[in-house]
């Protein structure tokens, strides 16, 4: 280890050979030459010694008759030898360094997040009015006054912020919640789903069925209108029948009995897969329409194998068509083999798969009011079949509006 005082002034590590390596040793102690770390290879002698010391020792190399030879060498000062002869290097760096400061006081991406319903090219328009675009220095920028005309301009914006992040400027949106127009349109209920009718709340509108009445999909509930009143019938007069009146938006809840089923399977055959650690990789290079293949591998590499696909793009610059993508395909060898799985996990597989499929179906309001299934039966041993029902209770009315 070189202290760092020996570090500063530099250092030599040199290799005495010779009849007698020692006496050169000798000769340095009596002229004050410091050596450290002195070791024995062989015949030879192996010491550190400073740098100034080094050029003094010519004269005991030719009076001990012995060789010295340069092994290695520390210090400052080899390193400032290293620095002068790499001039360009280091202006290189220097000038790429100021560079990179310079370009970095810029803003040269302008993203925009949090919009949903509110255009893009709105609020990138304001923003380039304010001086926010690419090319532009950050410290020229009055962020507040750029926030400001986005509010103003933009009645749909709720709060906007602008942040820079190296040199990107991210314009965050939050956006008003307009309260939805309520269509004040003539319309009927109908059922959107089959079911038995357990209950019917008219808020406006006229019944068209009753409790335990069964519908089809389609069916009408509530009738859009508000009836004429209808004349008390004389003695020997006929029944009058009521007309329609004024139309109007029927509103009311309509809940009735909705039955679902699904059905899925399971194999009891059960593959497992694990892969022996051989591969092979294919690289593909598309640059714009031509595509250079790498390591190019057969369509069949192994017997049985499965394949991992990793696509990266590099950054395309703004108003730019140049692309540079890469594909990179490792095929992994494996070996499958065929299990018998258990009846029972078969079976509860299947159930699993149906339920998640009957509730795909299912309204997250919805009352449930039984669930069961049952085993089919199957030509095949190994699938089982399951069928699952569901019973609920839910409001099935749905607004139609009544064409004029």
């Amino acid at each position: 280890m070189i202290c760092s005082t020996k570090y500063l002034r530099g250092a030599v590590k040199i290799q005495i050979s010779g009849s007698m390596p020692e006496r050169f040793i000798n000769l340095c102690i009596t002229e004050q030459i410091l050596l450290w770390g002195i070791s024995k290879n062989n015949e030879d002698i192996i010491a550190w010694i400073g740098l100034s010391d080094f050029f003094k020792i010519r004269p005991l190399v030719l009076c001990s008759r012995t060789k010295v030879k340069v092994l290695s060498h520390r210090g400052l000062p080899f390193v400032i030898k290293r620095i002068k002869r790499r001039k360009m290097m280091i202006v290189g760096v220097v000038l790429f360094i100021l560079v990179l400061n310079i370009l970095s006081s810029y803003i040269w991406f302008v993203e925009i997040t949090g919009l949903k319903n509110i255009p893009e090219e709105g609020i990138r328009y304001v923003a380039y009015q304010q001086g926010l675009k690419a090319g532009a220095g950050k410290n020229g920028l009055n962020i507040k006054s750029i926030e400001r005309e986005i509010l103003l301009n933009i009645p749909e914006v709720a709060w906007v912020g602008v942040n820079f992040t190296g040199t990107r400027a991210i314009i965050e949106v939050v956006e008003k919640t307009m309260p939805k127009q309520e269509d004040k349109a003539p319309a009927h209920i109908v059922a959107a789903k089959d079911g038995v009718i357990t209950e019917i709340i008219a808020l406006a509108g006229q019944p068209a069925v009753k409790l335990g009445d069964t519908v089809k999909k389609g069916d009408l509930l509530v009738k859009g209108f508000i009836p004429e009143p209808v004349p008390a019938a004389d003695a020997g007069q006929p029944h009058i029948i009521s007309v329609p009146g004024e139309l109007i938006r029927a509103k009311g809840i309509v809940k009735a009995r909705v039955w679902y089923e699904s059905y899925a399977e399971a194999e009891r055959k059960e593959k497992s897969v694990i892969r022996t650690g051989n591969r092979q990789v294919a690289v593909t290079l598309k640059i714009n329409d031509k595509e250079l293949t790498f390591n190019a591998t057969p369509n069949q590499p192994f017997t049985e194998f499965e394949t991992e696909i990793t696509q990266k793009h590099m950054p395309q610059w703004r108003n730019s068509g140049f692309t540079v993508e890469s594909t990179i395909t490792i095929y992994h060898e494996i070996n499958s083999t065929l299990t018998e799985k258990p009846f029972e996990k078969a079976r509860d597989e299947a159930h699993a798969k149906a339920i998640q499929l009957v509730q795909t179906s299912i309204p997250e309001t919805a009352q449930i009011l039984s669930r069961n299934y049952e085993i089919l039966k199957t030509a095949e041993e190994d699938i089982v079949r399951v069928k699952v029902n569901v019973e609920t209770i839910e409001d099935i009315g749905q607004t139609i509006n009544i064409s004029q």
